[in-house]
């Protein structure tokens, strides 16, 4: 009887720990739904209207809720999604998709042809980061249209092979016209807008937590295991990494950077970056913009000496990440028929290994613009977005105060990408992560920046270059692109980093990460 008591004791106690425990999902049978929790950026960066999203973690967000033509699959591939067929005519301009006949918002109203083209149009009137993204691509005067409800056609001005990983991607997703309305109010809570994704958003507690939950009537449901994605608001990297630890998050891509050796092997993954890491500059002087940049920053020399001033060799060896240094826009991995990658064929920006050099000719081009030894060079405004980047921004300030004689604060801004696209900083950490892998993605960046740089000899290089399917003469127009940028400097390059991430691979399986975008549809127990 005593034994007896003990072991009904013994598992009531682990049932009252259990039930203290963040769900994760292990306690659910095998084969069976399961709920997690994760982190992955703030209240900040969760735009779900996809006409507007720019932020990666808003844009994996919609990953979840809604659903373009194409989507990811579980092994990271480009498939078709709410298209049940496409066929392309001989020339390659014309792609006309069928939509499948199980395709349902989560009001239970099927998702038609019309949907689509609102939100393609929504998205080019939206005038944000992707507002070109289509457009771009397509004939001017027919762009697309909807035959019937089934049927949706895009009309291309040039044959492109990366369609797919466009149409693949958030915003080209479509919107229901009677949600939208002015676009003002869509999409800001679960009431506001529908879903044609596999989940819904079912509560959002705003600066805290965000609930995603699997619709029964998607069409795939049957094959998706995570039943409920409670996605916390996090930017604090420290209590993110904490919450890792302790069993709270599944996944988080927040980490201190001085955690990162301890952290490798103990759910630290490293992927490739595709990505650039740099110092925007505000050109902004248009009176009907705010005209808010510092009007030193103005002169291309002072940005070129602030961009020569920086130790980009010392960076990367106290952040020991693998780095690869900054001397182009466009990062590696990205070769030719002949098997010479981008940023070989592309003029480097500056030589990093002639530091001292580079010290010598910023100190002159500083005293050029008027400002010898930094006499009289304003006070710069410098945000970030998290603690990592800080310290880099930090970096970077005692390499101009040390060189030039100049002074930066540094700040971490708790609406950083509202700031930075009003134009709220002198200075500012930008970063590329590309959204699909082609080279027009990554310059396509710098149409519409928050650095308010327009260039129309950028603009004619990049329409040159997605207008050729003829390789060797589109990389020749994006080495144009390449040095408008190294000549104008409305950003300097730092770095080209590796993704890093923590996840519980111990315990799960099939985490879908994708030109820094991560899906949790497909995540299976271990």
């Amino acid at each position: 009887m005593k034994k007896r008591n003990k072991l009904v004791a013994a598992a009531l106690a682990l049932a009252m720990t259990v039930s203290s425990l963040p769900v994760m999902g292990v306690f659910a049978e095998e084969g069976g739904k399961f709920e997690i929790s994760v982190t992955g950026g703030g209240e900040d960066s969760m735009v779900l209207d996809t006409s507007e999203c720019g932020a990666l973690n808003g844009l994996s967000a919609c990953r979840h809720l809604f659903e373009g033509l194409y989507k990811l699959d579980a092994n990271g591939e480009v498939v078709l999604g709410q298209a049940a067929s496409v066929e392309t005519s001989e020339d390659g301009l014309d792609w006309t998709f069928t939509l499948r006949d199980d395709i349902t918002w989560s009001d239970g109203q099927p998702v038609t042809a019309q949907d689509f083209i609102f939100g393609f149009n929504a998205l080019k009137e939206a005038a944000q980061s992707y507002e070109a993204l289509l457009s771009d691509l397509t004939n001017p005067d027919n762009p697309y249209e909807a035959p019937d409800d089934k049927t949706v056609v895009i009309h291309l001005a040039s044959p492109t092979a990366f369609l797919p990983s466009v149409l693949a991607f958030p915003p080209t997703y479509p919107i229901r016209e009677d949600f939208y309305g002015d676009g003002e109010t869509y999409a800001t809570d679960p009431d506001k807008a529908v879903y044609n994704g596999p989940y819904e958003l079912t509560d959002w507690q705003h600066q805290s937590v965000m609930t995603m939950e699997l619709r029964d009537d998607y069409y795939d449901s049957a094959n998706i295991q995570v039943e409920k994605i409670n996605w916390y608001l996090v930017t604090e990297e420290r209590s993110a990494l904490a919450s890792f630890e302790n069993g709270e998050y599944v996944y988080s891509d927040l980490i201190p950077d001085e955690e990162v050796e301890r952290m490798d092997g103990n759910g630290l993954h490293y992927v490739p970056g595709n990505n650039n890491y740099c110092i925007m500059f505000n050109l902004n002087q248009d009176p009907e913009k705010g005209g808010t940049g510092a009007e030193a920053l103005q002169d291309v020399n002072v940005r070129k000496a602030l961009a020569l001033a920086v130790d980009r060799q010392r960076i990367m060896d106290i952040r020991a990440m693998n780095d690869e240094p900054g001397i182009t826009y466009a990062s590696s991995g990205y070769t030719n028929e002949e098997g010479v990658d981008f940023t070989e064929y592309a003029d480097p920006w500056l030589d990093i290994d002639n530091y001292e050099g580079n010290c010598e000719e910023a100190k002159q081009l500083l005293a050029d613009a008027g400002y010898p030894d930094g006499q009289g060079f304003p006070v710069l405004k410098y945000i970030v977005n998290n603690a990592s980047r800080k310290e880099v921004a930090e970096m970077v300030a005692s390499d101009w105060k040390s060189v030039l004689g100049i002074d930066a604060t540094v700040e971490t801004s708790e609406n950083f990408f509202t700031d930075r696209d009003e134009g709220n900083y002198d200075v500012s950490y930008f970063g590329w992560f590309m959204d699909y892998e082609d080279l027009s993605n990554m310059y396509s960046s710098m149409l519409n920046s928050d650095a308010f740089w327009e260039s129309e000899e950028f603009t004619t290089a990049y329409n040159a270059a997605i207008s050729t399917s003829d390789q060797a003469e589109q990389w020749e127009h994006y080495k144009e692109c390449e040095a408008v940028l190294a000549k104008d400097l409305p950003v300097s390059v730092l770095l080209h980093s590796m993704n890093k991430y923590l996840f519980h691979d111990d315990m799960y399986d099939g985490l879908v990460y994708n030109c820094s975008m991560f899906v949790f549809t497909y995540l299976t127990q271990k």
